[in-house]
């Protein structure tokens, strides 16, 4: 019994000599500090997404920050919705109005894509289904870039990164794709890039300055459409902003008929070279499809042991002069062993 009372006794001392010690407040100090690393880390987070976005007009793409949020907005979204729960269900009525802010602007911007009503078009209309497809130089699998294409037997298609001698694997494989109409194809080997169609083509330029332009000219039974097919360089925004800007000076502003510009843009939908297309064409994605619609990269591409990288942005694009309505737009789901998915766009002639 005595020992059993020594015995509390000294525990209970210990105890005591224990809380007197810094540990505890140490540790009581470590946790605050956490807790409040958290909650300056919103803080920054809300304040460089805010301030980002509103700068996206002014001074624009120039500012590192702006370019990131372009590219990866809808994905900011995505944190920014359970970011501002936790600050007003913690009480940080402040914080989670300035996350607010953002949220609502960014689901402002993409509500077009996210809410559709139904568009009405002639149905006696004349239709026209054009496609894009980076087939990816690495890629081997022609049998599989050439099932793609026949599934969806496109009006026109634009190809980009497709080498010389997987070019002339493709058009055998391809020989039968029109089985009423003859197989029409302009191959720009400089550029790697090609259009293919079941009207004839006539060659107009290949402008490495511009993006990597291929123009051309399709004899349609419904008349002439002038057909762009580009690839801009991914490095350096303003360099491909300057060849963008050059490609629409010289071609499509002084363009008099119907025009489809269409291929790898190595841009978002929210940048500033995006936005300046956008002043001269329609995106056909914007105007007929739905959901954020990702093309890079594609299951194709893996992480260490074989893991699949999910898309993550859409920078291939199909615009259009106002000679056409867009019935439809999507991002295939296969992509035929390339790094991008294909997209594609159902018109209808005006």
């Amino acid at each position: 019994m005595l020992f059993m009372q020594l015995r509390g006794k000294l525990r209970t001392e210990s105890q005591v000599q224990f809380d007197q010690l810094p540990f505890k407040r140490i540790i009581e100090n470590f946790q605050f500090s956490i807790s409040s690393l958290f909650w300056i880390g919103l803080w920054i987070f809300g304040l460089v997404v805010l301030l980002s976005f509103l700068m996206r007009w002014w001074p624009g793409d120039r500012i590192i920050t702006v370019r990131f949020i372009n590219y990866f907005m809808a994905w900011l979204l995505m944190g920014l919705v359970p970011c501002l729960i936790t600050a007003w269900l913690s009480g940080h009525k402040w914080l989670a109005a300035t996350l607010l802010v953002p949220t609502f602007l960014i689901a402002l911007t993409y509500l077009p894509i996210l809410v559709k009503f139904k568009k009405i078009v002639n149905p006696n209309g004349i239709p026209l289904k054009v496609m894009s497809y980076n087939v990816w130089r690495y890629n081997l699998n022609i049998d599989a870039i050439s099932k793609v294409i026949i599934n969806e037997n496109p009006d026109i298609l634009l190809l980009q990164e497709i080498k010389p001698y997987r070019m002339q694997i493709l058009k055998y494989k391809l020989k039968n794709l029109y089985p009423n109409d003859k197989l029409n194809i302009e191959y720009a080997p400089e550029i790697l890039q090609a259009v293919i169609s079941r009207y004839p083509l006539t060659p107009l330029e290949v402008a490495p300055d511009k993006g990597r332009a291929q123009k051309v000219l399709a004899e349609t039974p419904f008349g002439r459409i002038t057909v762009i097919n580009i690839h801009t360089y991914h490095w350096g925004w303003k360099w491909r902003h300057r060849q963008i800007s050059k490609l629409l000076k010289e071609d499509v502003a002084t363009a008099k008929g119907p025009l489809i510009l269409g291929g790898d843009f190595n841009t978002s939908d929210q940048t500033q070279t995006y936005r300046m297309v956008n002043q001269y064409l329609d995106n056909s994605h914007w105007e007929a499809g739905w959901g954020f619609g990702f093309t890079y990269p594609s299951s194709s591409v893996c992480w260490p042991g074989n893991v699949p990288i999910p898309s993550i942005i859409r920078i291939d694009h199909i615009f259009y002069s106002d000679h056409f309505i867009a019935k439809s737009a999507r991002t295939l789901a296969e992509s035929g062993g390339s790094d991008h998915l294909p997209v594609v766009a159902d018109f209808i002639i005006n």
